[in-house]
């Protein structure tokens, strides 16, 4: 088994991945992706494929670990493009993969029409007939390459997640359910990881739950939508990290109940945990560093306030 990483170029270089799996099937070489990003990605995954000497008719299939637009909101045009290709997704997702009217009305209204369209281009909806919608604990079944996939459901960033072990490589794809990661960061102090806490389905406890089960897997590697893969003794380095800072955004999600923190308080307490974190682990983050990483404090505070609001 080959697994590709594909840089979607989404916002910026290195910060969305999409993944292309490559085998040898019975009748030749045959492709499956985890991952599409947004319409404007799908053609880099087109030229991944060729690249690595398959046609859009042998691509078999697309696993979306969720349905959040940088995931998945490329996922009509992908099957589209593909024209035997199925998607696999979490009974949730699948609905929305369906019919992405609610999805793409409720982004429509928080971004606005001009910025929908220009990041994600016109959301299409997938046919069902070839929407593959995976139970908690499926497996998919790869057959023209004799590829048999493992997946799971996992919450605590959405409530429609699942992840997907490709047992041969022992690699798990995460989708946001391990973190985000950046190359940059990453090259000059190694891991350094920062959970997505982002709006609507934040659940802290049962992000760690996530994050534990992950841990438990007999893994070589994680492969991060955003962005690339922990190898080894990363991953329990990269989970360390990622409970402890689910831990305190737990502990911020109560204060925010009890002492009514403003979502800019939020942000500051974030960044200033995360700087000092870092700091007491010898890891100095500089001025590029928090730059790199200024749309996740920004983008967790929203979520922690959402949690917050629920009751």
């Amino acid at each position: 088994m080959k697994i590709v990483p594909v840089d979607c170029n989404y916002v910026q270089e290195s910060f969305a991945a999409s993944y292309l799996l490559v085998e040898e099937g019975q009748d030749g070489i045959r492709g499956f992706f985890v991952e599409c990003n947004t319409n404007h990605a799908i053609p880099y995954l087109k030229e991944a494929a060729l690249r690595e000497g398959i046609t859009p008719d042998r691509i078999d299939g697309l696993v979306i670990t969720h349905v959040h637009l940088d995931h998945a909101g490329g996922a009509g045009v992908f099957l589209q493009e593909f024209p035997n290709a199925k998607l696999y997704a979490h009974p949730r997702a699948a609905r929305h993969a369906i019919d992405p009217t609610k999805l793409v009305a409720s982004a429509t209204q928080v971004y606005g029409e001009a910025f929908m369209q220009k990041m994600y281009g016109t959301i299409l909806p997938c046919p069902a007939e070839r929407v593959v919608v995976l139970e908690d604990g499926a497996e998919i079944d790869w057959s023209e390459a004799f590829v048999r996939m493992k997946t799971k459901h996992v919450r605590g960033h959405a409530n429609h997640h699942v992840v997907v072990i490709e047992p041969s490589s022992r690699t798990l794809f995460s989708g946001d359910s391990f973190g985000v990661s950046y190359p940059l960061i990453h090259e000059k102090h190694g891991v350094v990881a920062i959970p997505s806490t982002s709006p609507t389905d934040f659940d802290g406890e049962a992000a760690i739950e996530s994050v534990d089960w992950i841990l438990d897997q007999d893994l070589n590697r994680v492969g991060l939508t955003h962005f690339g893969f922990l190898i080894g003794a990363e991953i329990q380095i990269a989970a360390m990290q990622l409970k402890d800072y689910l831990k305190m955004s737990i502990e911020l999600v109560n204060k925010v109940r009890s002492n009514g923190l403003t979502e800019s308080e939020v942000y500051q307490s974030i960044r200033d945990w995360y700087i000092e974190y870092f700091d007491s682990k010898g890891v100095a983050l500089d001025a590029e560093d928090l730059a790199l990483m200024e749309i996740d404090f920004k983008v967790n505070a929203q979520g922690l306030v959402f949690a917050a609001s629920r009751e």
